[in-house]
């Protein structure tokens, strides 16, 4: 619970920073214009209609289903952080996810996930049983762990591993369990976004098909925003920037575009590593990459990495770094209006500057070696429960419009 001492402050970083988003980006930016923006409820937010839960579906990976720490069994899992968060102020809150680690948005998608096939997990047990060596790849898998039963009728492509707590089943977003979604949440692998090529040719078609999907699963239906909707979960930094000179993605299956190295020229350029080699420049990179998913039918940005940026100080983007993320992009982008990055007018809200900002960050123990840090840190690029609570309260005053000060705090 020492931990969350500063929770006060993190609510004031996540309503600051979420107001000063709104106040500088407008129209089809930060949110889309039109009747299917959160902003534009009027009449829609009256009678019974603002008064049913949210329905929520969670679509990413490890940063969204958020592993549990050294020597913990509770997972920091976003989607019931941000349940407990909304409910606690007053809105309920009805949540699924579809979370497979290091997987990228575009093996979720729809299109290649249908519902009703006849699935085998035998053969995934057998490939995993045999480490790979007895694979049976021409059938999809059924999913069956921790938080999936086989009943529930979910499945992944061949391929596809998930551990215990991953909550793989790309078929929750057309069963609507709960009716017509309100929001999809969009988080993709954490590289892939500063990765220009692969923000092309993966992430963009991937929320333009959801889009699609969910503007036609809902025409019909009356929703909290008008229409069901896309939501990017911008995500943080790691620690101490990249810190690696090539993007790296190791799992076929989840990258069936080819690896995020193809996209660029990393092993003869410095190039990309440069552009994200501090915790500023991969925070611009990152903001700008899922911005742009804003012009491909996206209607909201949750802006968590930014605010973890504030969080840590707001320390300078250097120029050369910024100019080269930039010139990535054919426009200005949705931010154009923004100066990032943010800075909190009470700078003492910033409580996570320097070796403080490891307290946002999943510890793994004295004995753990990261690869993420040069200063013999002990954590990794996921999020601690201090850091996923503080997505939970950037979400919460993204889609709700309220200030999240006075919000319940996980336990344990």
């Amino acid at each position: 619970m020492a931990a969350f001492l500063g929770r006060l402050d993190l609510a004031l970083v996540a309503t600051t920073c979420v107001a000063l988003l709104l106040h500088c980006v407008a129209g089809s930016s930060l949110r889309g214009g039109g009747a299917g923006s959160p902003g534009a409820r009027g009449e829609q937010q009256e009678g019974q209609a603002s008064e049913a839960p949210l329905n929520i579906l969670f679509v990413g990976n490890s940063f969204t289903f958020g592993p549990s720490a050294f020597n913990a069994t509770e997972q920091n899992n976003l989607p019931r952080f941000f349940k407990l968060v909304a409910e606690s102020l007053g809105h309920k809150v009805q949540q699924q996810e579809d979370t497979i680690g290091g997987c990228s948005v575009f093996i979720h998608r729809p299109s290649i996930n249908p519902s009703g096939l006849n699935c085998s997990y035998k053969d995934y047990a057998d490939c995993v049983s045999s480490y790979g060596q007895d694979c049976n790849l021409k059938q999809c898998w059924a999913v069956n762990n921790t938080h999936i039963e086989l009943s529930d009728g979910c499945s992944v492509n061949p391929g596809v591993f998930y551990g215990t707590q991953d909550a793989p089943c790309p078929q929750r977003l057309m069963k609507q369990d709960f009716g017509a979604w309100d929001v999809v949440v969009l988080q993709d692998e954490s590289i892939l976004p500063s990765v220009t090529g692969a923000l092309n040719q993966m992430l963009a078609p991937s929320v333009s098909e959801y889009s699609q999907v969910l503007r036609q699963s809902g025409a019909h239906q009356k929703r909290r925003f008008g229409e069901p909707i896309v939501a990017m979960f911008m995500t943080w930094s790691y620690y101490a920037g990249g810190h690696r000179k090539c993007p790296g993605s190791d799992i076929p299956a989840c990258f069936p575009n080819g690896t995020l190295d193809g996209f660029t020229d990393c092993e003869t350029s410095d190039a990309w590593s440069e552009s994200i080699a501090t915790h500023p420049c991969q925070g611009y990179s990152l903001a700008r990459g899922y911005a742009e998913m804003l012009e491909y039918g996206a209607k909201v940005l949750v802006p968590s990495g930014v605010a973890w940026e504030a969080a840590r100080g707001s320390e300078p983007i250097p120029q050369q770094c910024k100019a080269a993320i930039d010139a990535e992009f054919p426009s200005p982008g949705p931010l154009a209006n923004l100066s990032l990055p943010l800075k909190l007018e009470d700078e003492t809200l910033a409580q996570w500057r320097g070796a403080r900002a490891q307290e946002l960050f999943l510890y793994h123990g004295p004995d753990y070696n990261s690869t993420f840090c040069d200063d013999g840190c002990k954590v990794d690029n996921h999020p601690s429960a201090l850091g996923q609570y503080l997505n939970a309260l950037v979400f919460f005053a993204t889609l709700f419009e309220e200030s999240p000060i006075g919000a319940a705090l996980p336990h344990g």
